[in-house]
């Protein structure tokens, strides 16, 4: 089903002076086309599909709502209300207009076609011109998207205004090139610095031999690419690379994910993997992991590192260790209040809080280990329609399960990338009056925004000239607490040393612990040995042989043996050290000192026969 008009394609908006949009994944898929040939129409998400009646709503399709994007659209929400309500913007209200891109490209250019759309205009209409310098779009800045794919396409379109993108999530290393995306920045460092640390620690950990799974898309291959040249650095192997496809619309997306574990599989020395997908991919990975019985050493990107969806899977402790990255966080406190009040919250022009109440109502006799996986894949035919008040109680009652799928790192990114427009729209207003809708075009705010210094209340922040906020990254470790799986800061990660930091004595002990498990291709050659080249590509695979005679190693893994010096000096096959050679003298009436006497005589010519 496409969508009917431009206000029918809208997720989420409240009016105000300054208008700011929002791009955000809710829904993990959009609809397909029946039509033959195909015609250029938006397509909604996959999403619920509601016909209300007085007594009786009937769902067509629900499956696909993502609780924690659903989650950072409403850390933007209120974010903004909170400058609202404080002085920082006296007199000025920011509204918001956010939309849903179905983690699809198409969903997100359609959207930003109508963020550039000229402001207050019945039409729609984006009018082609020269110079867009006085140029009124709808929206003064966008606030997203979450994946880097998307995040690029919108940016190419928003430089034609050079309207200010700021992104929560999108960490590709490439969004740094300013020549390329001018009017983009990022609360969150560059994949530059997440490789980095990945390889870092698989260093630091004593592996060598590792397994990478990726995304067909510009985000995935780009971060391989990143990582590729980070692990060479650190003496790190790629024992194979998995490329998965990018879109849960792709229908070989399981055929690959069985191909990727078949390869798993057959790498048996392989421990370590390093996994940079998204959740839905992870989770279809990781069920049919559990089902296989294929226990590793997994490493989590930012995307998908302290995800709950995927923390809840059962027996997901059966997998091993899950070691991952995460954005800092920050004071959690005002988001969790609105949380709580949730239920008070108006949904008439929030389609997905309206949709989230519904999906509660829908999973209300459900067991708290399963309310996700409900509100997540909900297919029944028919929801009987509780009053709004009941759908309230619902939310009151259990309000705490959208505080358990809050992932701390991206709210903070968020609340950050609202922080910044605000502290830029009040430099930018010192002596405008920003009431009205004409005061200043996105570009003078991109300006104002590059040079921006803003604070969440406790850190100073401001961006860098790639336009990347560097706040570095918690290193975080999945452990079973009280029967279940939680996510533990091990330590932080500081971008500018290149070091981690770790807080006390327990997480120490879980650094030592992963050095216990092995992840290389060939063992570790001993002091007395050196390592010698197989037909292996790799460099992580060898042979290890005995230092000769009269050489020597003093170290493990020691591309090749000393020699020592063959005038003072000794050593036997496979030595740790050079010996020094002895003098020994002989007394004259020793046999040998006799015998030698003896044979020199014969050689001296007084010996010798005359002709």
């Amino acid at each position: 089903m496409s969508c009917r008009t431009p206000d029918d394609f809208v997720a989420v908006t409240s009016p105000g002076h300054i208008m700011i949009g929002g791009l955000f994944a809710i829904h993990e898929k959009m609809l397909s086309s029946d039509d033959h040939p195909r015609r250029p129409q938006i397509q909604k998400c996959v999403g619920i599909k509601i016909i209300t009646t007085i007594f009786h709503i009937s769902s067509l399709d629900f499956p696909h709502f993502e609780i924690s994007v659903f989650l950072q659209t409403l850390a933007m929400i209120h974010s903004i209300e909170m400058i609202n309500n404080s002085t920082l913007l006296s007199g000025v209200k920011l509204g918001y207009e956010i939309y849903d891109t179905c983690t699809e490209v198409t969903a997100a250019m359609a959207a930003t076609l109508r963020f550039l759309s000229k402001f207050n205009c019945s039409r729609e209409t984006v009018i082609f011109q020269c110079d867009y310098s006085s140029y009124m779009p709808r929206v003064k800045a966008v606030i997203g998207a979450g994946y880097s794919e998307i995040s690029m396409a919108v940016s190419r379109m928003l430089n034609l205004q050079l309207m200010p993108q700021v992104s929560y999530e999108s960490t590709a290393e490439i969004l740094s090139d300013k020549i390329r995306f001018p009017s983009f920045l990022r609360t969150v460092p560059s994949d530059f610095y997440q490789t980095k640390a990945m390889a870092h620690l698989i260093r630091q950990s004593g592996w060598n031999w590792v397994g990478a799974i990726t995304t067909d898309d510009d985000y995935g291959r780009l971060a391989l690419n990143t990582f590729a040249t980070q692990a060479a650095a650190n003496n790190v192997c790629i024992a194979f690379k998995e490329v998965l496809p990018a879109f849960l619309s792709d229908n070989t997306i399981d055929v690959r994910i069985n191909q990727t574990l078949e390869k798993i599989i057959a790498e048996d020395q392989v421990n370590v993997i390093v996994v940079f997908l998204r959740k839905f991919h992870v989770f279809n990975l990781f069920t049919k992991a559990i089902e296989r019985k294929i226990s590793k050493i997994w490493i989590a990107s930012d995307n998908w590192s302290t995800a709950t969806k995927i923390i809840t899977i059962p027996n997901v402790k059966k997998l091993g260790k899950v070691v991952g990255f995460t954005f800092r966080r920050g004071n959690m406190s005002s988001f969790h209040s609105f949380l709580q009040t949730l239920h008070l919250y108006p949904n008439d022009n929030n389609k997905p809080l309206h949709e989230f109440a519904m999906l509660f109502s829908a999973c209300k006799y459900v067991k708290d280990g399963d309310l996700s996986q409900c509100i997540s894949n909900y297919s029944e035919a028919a929801l009987t329609y509780d009053s709004t008040k009941t759908i309230e109680n619902h939310l009151f009652k259990r309000n705490d399960f959208l505080w358990h799928y809050s992932e701390p790192g991206l709210i903070h990114s968020i609340q950050l990338a609202v922080l910044a427009l605000g502290h830029a729209i009040r430099d930018l207003c010192q002596d405008r009056d920003c009431q009205k809708p004409s005061a200043f075009q996105p570009w003078e705010l991109l300006d104002v925004l590059k040079n921006v210094t803003f604070t969440d209340g406790r850190n100073s922040f401001h961006f860098d000239a790639h336009g990347d906020l560097n706040t570095g990254y918690d290193v975080v470790l999945w452990k079973e607490t009280n029967g279940l799986m939680a996510v533990t800061k091990m330590a932080e990660y500081d971008l500018q040393r290149d070091v981690f930091i770790t807080t006390n004595q327990e997480t120490k002990r879980e650094f030592w612990k992963l050095k216990q498990i092995l992840s290389k291709c060939s063992k570790e050659c001993s002091p007395g040995q050196m390592k010698k080249a197989t037909g292996s590509q790799h460099s992580c695979c060898y042979e290890c042989v005995s230092c000769p005679e009269n050489h020597y190693s003093n170290e493990t893994d020691m591309d090749h043996c000393l020699l020592c010096n063959n005038e003072t000096h000794w050593a036997p096959v496979r030595s740790t050290t050079c010996f020094e050679k002895e003098v020994e003298y002989l007394d004259w009436d020793d046999s040998l000192a006799l015998l030698l006497i003896a044979l020199s005589c014969l050689e001296s010519p007084l010996f010798w026969p005359l002709a």
